[in-house]
């Protein structure tokens, strides 16, 4: 392998976040066994957002709001099959629209957590 060779393929690792052994071996596999697609699931892997530094606080604050949402869910619906009584201080619709408007945002910023 020349050292063009070999900075074209770091560059292109970097490019997908990885180290360059890490794809170099996705293309080997891939070669290897055509039902393989391990390139393409780093490709998949870069296309995806990230959070960023600035917006690592905010993703935290929404993904503990979407935790508390879906306990409060979580537990009406536990209640109600129990047949007890429900006090409920949030209409379930608007606690279903501002879950998934959490979940969206969560999203948006790049966050793939599952609360």
């Amino acid at each position: 392998m020349t050292r063009a060779q070999f900075d074209a393929a770091r560059r292109r690792a970097e490019a997908l976040g990885v180290k360059p052994s890490a794809w170099a071996r996705a293309v080997l596999l891939d070669e290897l066994d055509d039902r393989r697609a391990e390139v393409a699931l780093l490709e998949r892997a870069v296309a995806r957002p990230r959070p960023t530094a600035a917006s690592a606080a905010e993703v935290e604050q929404l993904r503990r709001l979407g935790i508390t949402l879906n306990g409060l869910r979580r537990d009406a619906a536990t209640a109600g099959k129990a047949g007890d009584a429900v006090t409920v201080v949030v209409n379930d619709d608007l606690l279903e629209k501002t879950l998934t408007a959490v979940t969206a945002r969560r999203a948006v910023l790049g966050d793939r957590t599952r609360t």
